[in-house]
């Protein structure tokens, strides 16, 4: 289990297509590289401190909330347990919220 630190945030990336809505499949290598670009994900763990640093120190993002963050913000991590693959980020690099539905 992966916890982020400090100000971090720990992002469940959402999956590349591997086949398109003509049914071209994807090859793996360019489904891993559109994974690691993409910049929607959910929110799965919040550092202790995240947002503590703006505005009134209140979170404008919580774990189970779909956002969008900096295409090039954080770096990509993998669960040495799962083998599932996350974005750490820093608070700062979340952008926005979107809301579902």
């Amino acid at each position: 289990m992966i916890k982020p630190a400090g100000h971090r945030v720990l992002v469940k990336v959402q999956e590349a297509e591997t086949v398109t809505a003509a049914g071209i499949i994807i090859p793996d290598a360019i489904s891993e590289r559109q994974a690691e670009a993409n910049v929607f994900g959910e929110i799965v763990a919040v550092g202790p401190t995240a947002w503590r640093a703006f505005d009134d120190g209140q979170p404008w993002a919580k774990v189970g909330d779909l956002v969008a963050f900096a295409k090039y913000g954080g770096f990509v991590i993998e669960d040495p347990d799962t083998k599932e693959r996350f974005r750490l980020l820093n608070d700062e690099d979340i952008t926005a919220v979107i809301e579902r539905g």
